[in-house]
């Protein structure tokens, strides 16, 4: 499995490293987190939940950091064992900062093992693809709000509630396979005519 992909921050590369290395924040940033603890500097530990019929239970992670130059890079491997499988892998991600907002650019490869590497590779990098632009969702909006804070200008409530947390993977991934099944569709209709 490999996924990559980029989005952009509202916040320089300085202002937004810390809030990835937080375990506090880091927890808030991760969809269905349960628990979260830097055990070592470099090696968090965590239990995380998924609510997506094929792949719903307790998922127990570690995360161990293999290299970090703040503010601009960091690689990591991690492990993620749960109902439906393993997935062993490691991920690197990189800052660069671009018109006072910063520009995150990221790349994983895992080994899936277990009922979750007979699942869809399309379908299972699908939800992992989702459930990082959700947290990086959650870790803009946080940056936008402390950005806000510091300025003293207003900001408006956050979109986020515990229901959307819970569920928007859900229906995200949902929406995705909606999306791929009418663009077959179209593709089948045209051909066929």
């Amino acid at each position: 499995m490999k996924v990559s992909g980029s989005y952009t921050l509202d916040a320089t590369r300085v202002e937004a490293w810390p809030h990835i290395f937080d375990p506090a924040e880091l927890a808030s940033l991760i969809p269905g987190c349960q628990r979260l603890e830097q055990v070592s500097p470099d090696e968090y530990h965590g239990t995380f939940m998924m609510w997506l019929s094929a792949i719903s239970g307790a998922y127990e992670t570690t995360v161990r950091v293999l290299e970090r130059e703040e503010p601009e890079r960091c690689r990591f491997q991690g492990d993620v064992t749960g109902p439906t499988g393993r997935v062993s892998g490691t991920a690197s991600f990189c800052l660069a900062d671009n018109d006072g907002q910063t520009l995150l650019t990221y790349e994983a490869q895992g080994i899936l093992s277990g009922a979750l590497a007979r699942m869809s590779p399309r379908f299972v990098e699908g939800v992992a693809k989702t459930l990082i632009n959700q947290g990086l969702d959650t870790l803009n909006r946080d940056l936008q709000a402390e950005r806000a804070a510091a300025t003293g200008s207003v900001q408006p409530a956050s979109p986020a509630n515990p229901w959307q947390r819970r569920y928007g993977c859900a229906l995200s991934i949902f929406q995705s396979l909606l999306a791929r099944i009418r663009s077959a569709l179209r593709r089948s209709t045209s051909s066929s005519n």
